[in-house]
């Protein structure tokens, strides 16, 4: 089609208030009508975006709740000339930057991978039939819908019958009969048939866009990642405001400063306002949701070049944790390359047309283009003048197993599974099926009634009339794959809808665990295949319905599922999924519910795309125990001053400004933990995330507070003399546990960086500590309490001080060692 170029001035107009077109079926739009209908704005435009624009990105990571915070405190610091105290600000900035950048190149990619992917529709206009994108399709269109198509766009049948899935709207999974004048609704899938309608309404009219979220295309991931990370910064949020009070009273009473007292150039006022702000701003860890966007961003770009569409960030972490992964068997373990090895002919007596032309008729029938039918069309022919005639359809469907094609005079031919298609048993039909499933091809009947399809039910007279035996080619990789998964805990279930000893035999050649052990779900009641679900690994005559009871078995069993699907049939066990995944030459509709599109079609990528998700989550688990570390310890306290402060009537200050702990938040933590969050690391995840992160970061975050508590405790007792008198200037007991709490740091860093198993996380932690130990002494010098915020150290401590300080410093190591080492051990007995 000719891409048109809009000159014309627009000029949008209502649904209601539109001109209608009169359309032939066979002619459809003219370009004309095409271009007025654009001017109009009546064009199927979507409304879901399947990615952000750089302007959401730019707004969501720049205005959050806690950057807020953090500017609000930074301009109150400025106001009152403390803008030396603002240097927090350049590790925010830096890291919304990043953030910002990575998101961006990710959308990019994203975008472009879409625009594969982009759903399509087949319209006819000026008489031609043209694949165009569902969203430039326009009011009044004839669209042809086939097996597999997303209805796209509310639309009336002109021609044909097809079978529709509107479970996404109604909740009801039973197919849908609709036949000349019948409304077919955007949202809907085709499961059988072919038809051709007219469109009625499009983009905001139609009348999935008045439904509840329920008619939504996909379910975002449950994403146990995001509901942690988001539900510690709603505590930190919830709990924020009420301490910024309490500190703040804290911190006056313990400086001396009273309401009524100048402000500006008032030294209790500005110490007390430097102690707060400290105190508050290290208490947020606003840096975890933005390294895990970063990381999960990077392996959005990596898996696009494994040919992997991401279409929901959240679903990586899903897949990464799937224990259990549901596979068909065509199109995963099989490359859907079918051929037909072998036709036996049952016929007892000698018939008028051949079986080449009755098949050749059947085909050009039901007009199918799924994989079996290429194959049969292959071998027997599809003629566009066939032999027969039709005159009555009945489309192929998952439920049902069979199609039907009526010839007049000439009978009915129905073709299908044999069990489904023979009322009675025939041993001749017996005996070949068990010889050729055995082998692991697939067999279908083709059978005879003299009678024809009424009202779309079939006649009950049949007879046998041939076998054709399909051979669906295994994928070379398939067998490496699967052991893959086994390799690393990951249980396979086949579920098919084939002969269950056919799908047996393929998934023996392919390695998959306990697959001679099978059961045909032909005539289980659903609770019968609840109970069957975690009892096999292959199944076979599966219907749509029992593929979504057996997922939400297995996750109701405790299984973190993954669900490969290609067509309709899939749909209903996909939306179940944990995680969906869909092929990417498979129908539209699998497509829409899916997270992960396989643009390749190849289930050899899986093992990549697993192995992406199990490295963010490690490395997010490792890295944000770093922020984490510090939230805890700060909330603490700020809890045991204010509870000191006004329930015991002491007057102790808090311990640090912002920019003492500069070396900490920028080098230590923030600079460490990028590289840690990108580095390769596929093993197994274990446990969940929320109880994994705090059993890495307790360790550290108790050593913080045995430090400070020490130190206050030291100073109460009078065993060591150190001030806590401000008045203007960094106390000692600021210098001594700012430089000590630098150091735990790097202490945490080292259990972050183990195994040491490669050369630049040596070379890294290093580096890290020379530049945090040239910081500490050198760089305090510089400016009137120092760029870091401290006192140049031998002005201000002692030599009993200093001592103490390399005391501190020195147990917090072997403190930090022998609570990772009781922590770990309690960890691994509560493992047995």
């Amino acid at each position: 089609m000719k891409q048109t170029t809009k000159n014309n001035t627009q000029n949008y107009v209502s649904l209601e208030l539109a001109e209608r077109f009169e359309v032939a079926k066979t002619k459809g739009l003219s370009q004309t009508q095409v271009e007025q209908r654009q001017n109009e704005g009546l064009v199927n435009f979507s409304t879901d975006r399947k990615t952000k624009s750089i302007a959401q990105i730019v707004v969501s990571n720049v205005f959050t709740f806690f950057n807020l915070i953090y500017l609000s405190i930074a301009t109150v610091l400025t106001i009152f000339g403390l803008l030396q105290e603002c240097f927090f600000m350049v590790v925010i900035v830096l890291n919304t930057a990043i953030a910002i950048f990575q998101q961006i190149r990710s959308k990019k990619t994203l975008d472009k991978l879409n625009l594969v992917t982009v759903p399509t529709a087949v319209v006819v206009r000026d008489g031609e039939e043209i694949a165009i994108s569902s969203n430039q399709v326009v009011l009044d269109d004839v669209v042809i819908f086939s097996t597999g198509n997303q209805i796209s766009c509310d639309s009336i049948v002109l021609d044909g019958t097809v079978e529709v899935n509107e479970s996404m709207l109604t909740g009801e999974s039973d197919a849908v009969v609709k036949k000349k004048g019948a409304q077919l609704f955007a949202g809907s899938f085709v499961v059988a048939g072919n038809c051709r309608a007219k469109v009625d309404k499009v983009g905001k009219y139609n009348y999935v866009e008045s439904l509840s979220a329920r008619a939504k295309v996909y379910q975002k991931p449950r994403s146990e990642l995001l509901r942690s990370l988001k539900g510690i910064l709603v505590f930190v949020g919830v709990i924020i405001l009420p301490m910024l009070f309490f500190l703040w009273q804290s911190n006056s009473k313990a400086n001396g400063f009273e309401w009524g007292q100048d402000t500006f150039g008032n030294p209790s006022f500005l110490t007390t306002l430097r102690l707060t702000a400290g105190s508050i701003i290290s208490m947020v860890p606003v840096g975890p949701l933005l390294l895990t966007s970063i990381a999960l961003a990077k392996s959005v770009v990596s898996l696009a070049r494994h040919k992997t569409l991401v279409q929901e960030l959240y679903c990586i972490e899903m897949l990464a944790r799937v224990n259990c992964l549901c596979l068909d068997k065509t199109g995963t373990l099989t490359d859907g390359t079918m051929k037909v090895v072998d036709v036996v002919d049952l016929r007892t007596t000698v018939e008028h047309y051949t079986l080449r032309e009755i098949l050749g008729s059947f085909l050009s029938a039901q007009n199918d283009d799924n994989m079996t039918s290429r194959a049969m069309k292959n071998y027997f022919g599809c003629p566009k003048q066939p032999a027969l005639k039709s005159t009555a359809i009945l489309p192929f469907s998952s439920q049902r197993k069979l199609s039907a094609v009526s010839f007049g005079i000439h009978g009915t031919y129905i073709l299908g599974a044999p069990e489904f298609v023979l009322k009675a048993k025939d041993r001749r039909v017996e005996e070949f099926y068990k010889r050729f499933s055995k082998e692991g091809l697939r067999v279908l009947l083709l059978a005879h009634s003299p009678n024809a399809i009424f009202k779309s039910e079939l006649p009950s007279v049949r007879k046998a009339v041939c076998l054709i035996v399909i051979e669906d080619h295994v994928r070379k990789e398939a067998p490496e794959t699967i052991q893959w998964f086994k390799d690393n805990g990951v249980e396979i279930k086949i579920i098919s809808g084939d002969n269950p000893q056919t799908v047996s035999a393929i998934a023996i050649r392919t390695g998959v665990e306990n697959a001679d052990k099978f059961i045909s779900l032909e005539g289980l009641t659903d609770q019968e295949v609840q109970q069957v679900a975690t009892e096999y690994n292959v199944f076979g005559r599966v219907s749509p319905d029992q593929k979504a009871i057996l997922v939400k078995a297995l996750r109701a069993n405790g299984k973190t599922v993954a669900m490969t699907g290609d067509g309709v049939n899939d749909i209903l066990a996909m939306k179940e999924a944990d995680c969906p995944i869909a092929m990417a030459s498979g129908a539209d509709a699998a497509r829409n519910v899916s997270h992960l599109v396989l643009m390749d079609d190849n289930f050899a990528s899986m093992p990549a795309v697993v192995k992406e998700g199990r490295q963010v989550v490690n490395n997010i688990q490792n890295s944000t125990s770093m922020y984490y570390m510090k939230t805890w310890y700060i909330i603490f306290i700020n809890l045991m001053l204010i509870v000191a402060n006004f329930g015991f009537g002491m007057s102790l200050a808090s311990p640090y400004t912002s920019n003492q702990i500069l070396m900490l938040e920028m080098v230590v933590v923030g600079f460490a933990t990028f590289f840690l969050a990108l580095q390769s690391n596929d093993s197994l995840i274990k446990g969940r995330f929320m109880s994994n992160l705090l059993k890495r970061c307790l360790p550290f975050s108790l050593t913080f507070i045995i430090m400070t508590v020490s130190v206050y405790t030291l100073k109460l007792s009078g065993i060591v003399e150190i001030d806590l008198q401000t008045s203007g200037a960094v106390t000692e007991l600021s210098t001594i546990v700012s430089i000590a709490y630098t150091f735990c740091g790097l202490w945490a860093l080292y259990y972050s960086c183990k195994p040491f198993d490669k050369k630049w996380k040596i070379a890294m932690f290093i580096g890290i500590f020379a530049v945090s130990t040239i910081g500490i002494l050198f760089l305090a010098y510089a400016g009137q309490n120092g760029l870091l915020g401290l006192n140049p150290i031998y002005s201000i401590l002692n030599t009993e001080q200093t001592l103490l300080l390399i005391v501190i410093v020195m147990a917090s190591w072997f403190v930090m060692t022998g609570l990772v080492s009781l922590i770990k051990g309690k960890a691994k007995g509560d493992a047995k």
